[in-house]
């Protein structure tokens, strides 16, 4: 299937589970979203190697997207010290991209407080990378699949890309436990290191398989 295929279908998924409130976009990398790039982000991203260039575009173009999906009248400033999007007062947001494709998500921060989104191939980790990705406690769920580990590996991701712009803390896979119900494409918090914040245990886990990739998003509503 062609990327720009594969990324309907992912499409499709995000759009079926994300919660109320919160829009994605996703899109096959290419030359095409340079064209789209400000001053700013072009020259930032001049000297870049052109398979990074063109990933960045992508994810800041789908962020576009879903900004303005979601009723965002500015777009994303320059990254951080830390490499973060800064996205536009009164909206919070994260950018995911692997192997050829590049997705957003973006809402209102009165209605999400906490936003993470992840991309991954289900067939990229290696026997040693899998092992760092466990916790105990999630062993007997991976029981050595690779798919079922990349599970978590994107759904930790996303936790982290979640947390960070807030809190920046930094951490291990193995600071964290998930509870994975792969019938329901969901997941919960089994247990987490103390040095995240204890609301951290509230967020909602969702994923989904597309092909040979797997979608998590993460998200903490506001009351």
């Amino acid at each position: 299937m062609s990327p720009e295929g594969i990324a309907g279908k992912l499409q499709a998924a995000l759009d079926a589970f994300a919660p109320d409130a919160c829009v994605g976009a996703l899109a096959a990398v290419g030359r095409d979203a340079l064209a789209g790039l400000s001053t700013g982000e072009a020259e930032l991203t001049r000297p870049w190697a052109p398979h990074r260039r063109e990933e960045f575009a992508a994810g800041r173009h789908c962020a576009r997207r879903a900004l303005a999906a979601v009723g965002a009248e500015s777009g994303l400033s320059l990254p951080d010290a830390d490499g973060l999007p800064v996205w536009p007062e009164g909206f919070l947001g994260s950018i995911s991209h692997s192997r050829g494709i590049a997705g957003a998500v973006a809402a209102p921060a009165k209605k999400f407080s906490l936003l993470g989104l992840d991309l991954e191939k289900t067939d990229r980790l290696s026997e040693a990378a899998m092992r760092r990705v466990l916790h105990p406690l999630e062993a007997a769920f991976a029981a050595g699949d690779q798919a079922k580990t990349t599970i978590l590996f994107s759904l930790k991701e996303a936790f982290y890309k979640a947390q960070f712009p807030r809190w920046r803390t930094a951490g291990n896979f193995g600071d964290l436990a998930l509870c994975v119900d792969l019938g329901a494409g969901a997941a919960r918090v089994a247990e987490m290191d103390a040095r995240f914040a204890p609301e951290l245990e509230e967020l909602c886990f969702g994923f989904r398989i597309v092909g040979d990739y797997v979608l998590s998003l993460v998200w903490l509503g506001v009351p």
